[in-house]
């Protein structure tokens, strides 16, 4: 039987508009590593993750020394082992990154299409989309779960508009499984429901889902995987609040004057101007569905941990992807009042072009033209690289863990500082006194500690780049992983 698929004239332009997107920013992403651009430390453990992974030691997060689940319930890297058994190495996660958050323009693109009915209209919202800086920052932020999970949430809201209920909850279940505070988010689709005046299946069983799905996965599964350690991540979001979680919720109903006078820093305005500048500041809020970004913006906001703030950073994905589709909803109320009061066709398209300018006006949140140009170094650091044998331990620099990955023991020259006894027990020591971007800085203090230490041997010395060796090898390794508890 010949079976012949054949694509429409609008479907074909989507293809080709997601596949040049994804391979302009994956190699705008592989450019920022292969240039040691910025900090690679999450690639190097998540790479690692995969890496142990094939060696029997299923998703061990070497940083902390047990399995990542046991810090987060990212589930959905599972989706990812057959492609990183074919194709092993950090350019197969870059790729594999940036696919994921240009297929979220798919749901993108079919929740504009059923609100406008119209092509255009519809692909120039999922161009805003796939450029609002929460959204395109994760091509060059650090490999992170949470790209994974916006095609899947936005999934979930597309099926929750047609009123397939099967395939909304199997979105949302889907969603889930990338990260726990995701259920929270889903809960949310119960109150959404309750507004539109839904069935009782749409109001209860979101928050249902929530309601055993994020206290088995925080207070069962993860301590599990932790060896034991209770989930206590509360204790260092909210530190003016408190120590634990209990304190911190006392603390925040008792005495409301500490949130509210955190929350009216200018800190926390302009965070969220940014956010919703790009969405013509009040769109997204027409529209009660912006009440499923309200989980994941509380916890930002009322934090004291300034980095989940930062626009560019993955701690904005679920945020970004709901206040976006609200603001879709929302735009759709502004063209129908215009309609009614001007007269005429809905300017639907012309508010679209609009977001996609908003969108691209704001690049200067997530995009630094420094960070993909090679540093003078950067020959050195390569040619260092290679006189350390793939199987031996290294420390290096923060920009270099992710070309060093792939082996028992690395970690970055800040163990000297943190625990120096740890630190002492890696063979290589990688020192580059050009860097000068990330903690700890590059003392000469450091720099002499290893010179003239009769323990380590210099090895390579060239432009500022230093690589020492440690006498006798390896210790053997009575402290086997480095804790961050």
């Amino acid at each position: 039987m010949n079976i012949t698929m054949r694509f429409t004239r609008e479907q074909k332009q989507l293809a080709v508009a997601i596949a040049m997107y994804v391979l302009c920013f994956f190699w705008l992403a592989y450019r920022r590593f292969m240039v040691f651009g910025w900090d690679t430390g999450d690639f190097g453990s998540y790479h690692d993750m995969f890496w142990w992974t094939f060696r029997g030691k299923p998703f061990l997060f070497a940083p902390r020394g047990y399995s990542i689940l046991g810090v987060h319930a990212e589930f959905l890297w599972i989706q990812l082992l057959p492609v990183l058994w074919l194709f092993p190495g950090v350019p197969a996660l870059i790729f594999m990154q940036s696919l994921a958050i240009g297929m979220a323009g798919v749901p993108l693109y079919l929740i504009a299409r059923k609100l406008f009915g119209d092509h255009t209209t519809a692909l120039l919202l999922m161009l805003a989309f796939l450029f609002f800086p929460p959204i395109v920052s994760q091509h060059v932020n650090q490999v992170e779960a949470a790209p994974f999970i916006a095609v899947y949430l936005l999934f979930a809201f597309y099926f929750y508009m047609c009123k397939r209920f099967g395939l909304f909850m199997l979105f949302a279940v889907i969603a889930c499984l990338g990260r726990e505070n995701v259920s929270l988010a889903i809960a949310m689709f119960g109150v959404y429901a309750v507004l539109q005046r839904r069935g009782w299946k749409w109001i209860l069983t979101p928050p249902a889902l929530c309601a055993v799905y994020f206290p088995t996965v925080t207070f069962v599964v993860m301590p599990w995987f932790r060896q034991g350690v209770q989930w206590e991540t509360t204790a260092r979001m909210f530190r003016y609040l408190g120590s634990s979680t209990g304190e911190i919720v006392t603390n925040a109903l008792t005495n409301p004057g500490l949130v509210l006078n955190h929350l009216w820093s200018a800190e926390i305005i302009q965070y969220v101007l940014f956010l919703v500048q790009p969405l013509a500041w009040v769109l997204p809020f027409l529209s009660p569905a912006c009440l499923l970004a309200l989980p994941d913006l509380a916890l930002n906001t009322v934090s004291d941990n300034n980095a989940l703030r930062v626009i560019g950073w993955h701690y904005n994905v679920v945020t970004g992807s709901v206040l976006f589709v609200s603001a879709v909803l929302g735009m759709k109320k502004v063209a129908g009042w215009l309609r009614r009061r001007l007269g005429g066709e809905e300017p639907v398209m012309l508010m679209a072009a609009a977001l996609v300018v908003l969108s691209l006006a704001h690049w200067y949140l997530w995009f630094n033209l420094s960070q993909y140009r090679r540093l003078p170094e950067h020959d050195t650091l390569v040619r260092a690289l290679q006189i350390v044998p793939r199987d031996k331990s290294i420390l290096v620099p923060n920009s270099l863990p992710g070309h060093v990955c792939g082996r028992a023991h690395w970690d970055t020259i800040g163990a000297f500082q943190d625990q120096p006894e740890y630190a002492a027990q890696y063979e290589f020591v990688l020192v580059d006194v050009n860097e000068r971007r990330f903690n700890p800085p590059m003392t000469r203090e450091f720099f002499e500690s290893l010179y003239r230490n009769p323990q380590y041997q210099l090895r390579f010395a060239e432009n500022g780049v230093f690589v020492f060796q440690r006498s006798g090898g390896e210790s053997d390794w009575k402290i086997p992983w480095k804790p961050k508890l």
